[in-house]
């Protein structure tokens, strides 16, 4: 991939910006990330057209024949439940933008599997960026409510970096494995090692702020999974979890704790403890996904359209399998989510071999996308559009890392090289096509349903996510 403007440049470019710039203040968080993602895949269509034309064909081929083959399948029988649809322009939104973010995983991919060293140096260097943007910005709040207001609320702290703290949650579960990566390498000097530690315990920290228990539930499970699976290989980066979360509870206990009280100050601060099997309205989302599961066996009612389900819980139903299942259908859940579990089963398999030196980065990246697999059981993380690019990232990243000199690419046909084009200009007219009008009224819808006095506001692909 030698051209100058790269699948990690852009991505990069998007994920800084839509972090660190409030760019429109009429538009909710949501959109103004949602808008950001459709420019993001837009520009990766242009690039699948011209410039990236091979190394999208190269990308696919990478796979083995198996898995292209169940996604062929699973996104062919995801276009019949389109058409079957009830709503067909925003199944075929979800279904294209669905397909698009899978490019761009595979087109990151094959840049780190042919750029190698450069690319993670680049990669690292991303996620640290916006680990620190996340974190000053955060910080910075949590300075505003002891000097302005007077009185620090845990539920507040993340207002102003995201809508929801849930969505800080989800992000962290794939940023805290990977921001010890630093930790394990042997090039780092002294200052940088403490600052890496610092910036992983203010996170481990802030992951005890939030109070998600999707996150505790998922970064637990990946620690538990990595210690159980490959120990050797693992056994330095849990060490340095287990350290930097002790860290982040002695930073939580004097920040929001010990400082309130001797600036004689109120401090709100949420107990998650005592609630922690609760599901908060997740069982009457799956029990209406189970429904059309039953109901819909073969072809889903459609993508999108659990948000044309009306209902006091969400537009979604929290649970990444079951929204597949309820909307394209069981056949085309299979052929999605196989080579995704098989991926990291060969990942972890990986990790096992008893090798004198193992892949460190390929711990930390097994180990974000466990947590992020697991936190899609309980959480949107398919769904909200700044943690679907997170995982885009990370997902390619990982594709590249495992298939650095394990693959001979064979040469292609002219026809499979024009399908690539030609798939691509289609995917950008219906992306198009489907955030068209939406795109030109968000602040407006959203600020009329507020206005309504609906309490909830349901995100799915726009931040009002209801259909039609």
């Amino acid at each position: 991939m030698s051209f100058l403007i790269t699948p990690l440049m852009i991505t990069g470019l998007m994920l800084l910006v839509t972090t660190g710039v409030d760019w429109n203040a009429d538009l909710s968080w949501y959109d103004q990330h949602r808008i950001g993602q459709i420019g993001l895949l837009g520009l990766m269509s242009l690039g699948a057209m011209t410039v990236w034309r091979e190394d999208v064909v190269r990308s696919v081929l990478v796979l083995p024949s198996w898995a292209r083959w169940a996604l062929v399948l699973g996104f062919s029988l995801g276009l019949l439940s389109v058409c079957a649809a009830t709503y067909p322009r925003f199944a075929a939104l979800e279904w294209v933008t669905l397909l698009l973010l899978l490019g761009l995983a595979l087109l990151l991919g094959e840049q780190a599997r042919t750029g190698d060293i450069q690319f993670d140096i680049w990669a690292g260097r991303l996620v640290i960026s916006l680990a620190v943007v996340i974190t000053l910005k955060i910080l910075a709040g949590y300075l505003a409510a002891l000097i302005s207001i007077g009185h620090v609320d845990t539920i507040m702290l993340f207002e102003g970096t995201f809508s929801n703290r849930r969505f800080f949650g989800q992000v962290a579960s794939m940023v805290v494995p990977l921001l010890s990566y630093p930790l394990l390498k042997s090039d780092k000097t002294r200052m940088q090692r403490w600052g890496m530690y610092t910036l992983l315990s203010i996170w481990w920290m802030l992951v005890i702020v939030s109070g998600t228990r999707g996150t505790w539930m998922a970064l637990g499970v990946a620690s538990v999974v990595l210690a159980l699976v490959a120990w050797h290989a693992s056994h330095r980066w849990l060490r340095i979890q287990l350290l930097t979360a002790m860290a982040g509870a002695l930073l939580f206990v004097v920040m929001f704790v010990w400082v309130p009280l001797w600036l004689d100050q109120g401090a709100s601060v949420e107990n998650r403890l005592s609630n922690l099997a609760t599901l908060s309205g997740r069982h009457e989302l799956w029990l209406l996904a189970w429904i059309q599961i039953a109901a819909h066996p073969w072809l889903g009612i459609g993508p999108m359209h659990f948000a044309a389900i009306r209902n006091d819980f969400g537009a979604h139903p929290h649970n990444a399998l079951l929204q597949l299942a309820a909307e394209w259908g069981m056949p085309a859940t299979l052929g999605l989510v196989l080579p995704a579990v098989a991926g990291l089963v060969v990942l972890l398999a990986g990790l096992r071999r008893p090798v004198a030196s193992h892949n460190f980065l390929l711990v930390c990246l097994s180990a974000s996308l466990l947590a992020a697999s697991v936190q899609s059981m309980v959480d949107g993380v398919i769904v909200i559009p700044y943690t679907q690019v997170w995982l885009v990232l990370i997902s390619g990243w990982a594709l590249g890392v495992h298939f650095r000199d394990k693959v001979q690419i064979v040469a292609t046909s002219r026809s499979i090289r024009l399908v690539v084009p030609t798939l691509s200009l289609v995917a950008l007219v219906a992306l198009l096509n489907g955030v068209y009008p939406e795109i030109l009224n968000r602040a407006e819808v959203t600020k009329a349903f507020v206005d309504a006095g609906n309490q909830l506001v349901p995100p799915r692909y726009w931040a009002v996510g209801w259909i039609p």
